[in-house]
């Protein structure tokens, strides 16, 4: 960014802290670019308590996704409840599929679960990739797990690593070395739903997540080798809500989708592409 401002490169990403001023300073000279990014919290499936499938739709539900991104991200994003995003074929639409934001039905689950208002919640961890603005959404998300499940933020410990140590940390098969939750995001290698729920989510890909192989992985296989694109499409949404859904595993929960700022000097011409 600070090359951007000396007129050394065309284009720049523009940090967090300094997103405002540039708006207020360079509004002609910025445009918001969709990336298909779309960003989340995994949870290791085998580690408790995000062994109870009620856990993991509290701690999700009890995210609120819109003001993350509106007030964090500063209106760099879409809220996502299910995994993805709008230009991908057969991903449900984005208000469709999934439970999202929903404070009463967390409270429910989490009391499912045995921990009422929290009571008797045991410490976890939650590990990060570096950065402030990673910090920031950590933050965010205990102060949200405090004041809609009543988990005092002192019971989720925060850990920040090297993204590449993040990637090698969840991908160990020990529970005991693996984090409670790790924040992550996923980019499409081909815009197709089976880059998404198979290849993230599918219980024979890299699984981080240590899911175990069900009736949702038969789905993800029937859909891929089907040849009907409207068959694809109904059964991928119904794949999305078993993951995402009011009954959903949960294997992770979705937040948003980046739209972010940059920075295209006035003198550059400059068409972005996905």
């Amino acid at each position: 960014y600070a090359l951007w401002l000396n007129n050394e490169v065309e284009t720049s990403g523009i940090p967090d802290a300094e997103l405002e001023a540039h708006l207020d300073a360079y509004s002609d000279e910025t445009m918001q670019v969709p990336d298909l990014a779309v960003f989340y919290f995994g949870f290791r499936m085998t580690k408790p308590p995000f062994d109870d499938v009620h856990v993991r739709r509290a701690f999700s539900a009890a995210f609120d996704r819109q003001t993350f991104v509106t007030d964090v991200k500063q209106g760099q994003g879409l809220p996502m409840k299910h995994l993805a995003p709008p230009g991908i074929f057969g991903a449900p639409p984005i208000n469709e599929v999934g439970v999202g934001f929903d404070p009463e039905f967390a409270r429910a689950e989490l009391a499912l679960a045995g921990y009422p208002d929290c009571e008797g919640f045991p410490s976890i961890t939650l590990l990060g990739y570096s950065g402030q603005s990673t910090l920031n959404w950590i933050e965010f998300a205990q102060a949200n797990w405090a004041e809609n499940l009543g988990c005092d933020p002192s019971i989720i410990q925060i850990e920040q690593q090297a993204f590449s140590e993040l990637l090698t940390a969840t991908a160990t098969e020990d529970d005991a070395e693996a984090p409670h939750m790790w924040t992550l995001g996923w980019g499409p290698d081909y815009a197709d739903e089976n880059n998404w729920v198979g290849d993230v989510l599918g219980c024979e890909s890299s699984n981080r997540f240590q899911r175990e192989c069900n009736e949702i992985d038969d789905m993800i296989v029937q859909a891929r080798e089907e040849s009907d694109p409207q068959v694809r499409i109904d059964l991928y949404a119904q794949i999305e809500e078993m993951f995402f859904g009011e009954e959903g595993e949960f294997p992770m929960f979705p937040q948003y989708v980046r739209i972010a700022f940059l920075a295209v000097h006035d003198w550059y011409d400059y068409t972005p592409a996905l």
